[in-house]
């Protein structure tokens, strides 16, 4: 009765990419406490979001949000900027076994003005291998959930094949 099962292939590993939490740059300066409140829970959600997308995408998988904390505890309290310290970022990123680290930042210009830029980095070669600025007309969580998505593409699209 099993004579006539063809084995299948087995699938090719996915491309892991450990998702840095997104930085805030804020030169609107709008400290009032609601808005410093929202803006800090869409930077957690902006980047467990481009890490849904990528997980569901098929061929990468995302280092999940717990392991991405527990990865990141070591080096919190050196942690100013993305751009202060890429190679704690990049270490953080091998323990977590990832071959690709992504790294943001949301920089806040006015209400209406919002860029999310990142870059992806290729941790076998040390290569930059995307560097994307998306511009948000307006500071609400459906605009900018879409360009988390758009970035996830984005990153989808820059690994290699």
């Amino acid at each position: 009765m099993l004579a006539g099962i063809v084995p299948t292939a087995t699938a090719a590993p996915r491309a892991t990419v450990f998702v840095a939490p997104i930085d805030l740059f804020d030169t609107a300066a709008d400290q009032r406490p609601a808005v410093v409140a929202d803006q800090r829970l869409w930077l957690h959600e902006a980047a467990a979001r481009i890490r849904a997308d990528l997980d569901r995408a098929g061929p990468v998988k995302a280092v999940g949000t717990v392991e991405t904390r527990a990865r990141m505890a070591p080096i919190n309290d050196d942690y100013d900027h993305p751009s202060t310290c890429p190679e704690c970022l990049a270490t953080a990123a091998r323990k977590a076994h990832a071959r690709f680290l992504f790294v943001g930042t949301l920089h806040r210009v006015s209400d209406l003005i919002v860029y999310l830029k990142g870059y992806l980095l290729d941790l076998r070669s040390g290569r930059e291998l995307m560097g994307r600025t998306f511009e948000v007309k307006s500071d609400d969580h459906i605009m900018l959930d879409r360009v988390a998505d758009r970035m996830a593409t984005a990153i989808e699209r820059h690994l290699p094949h």
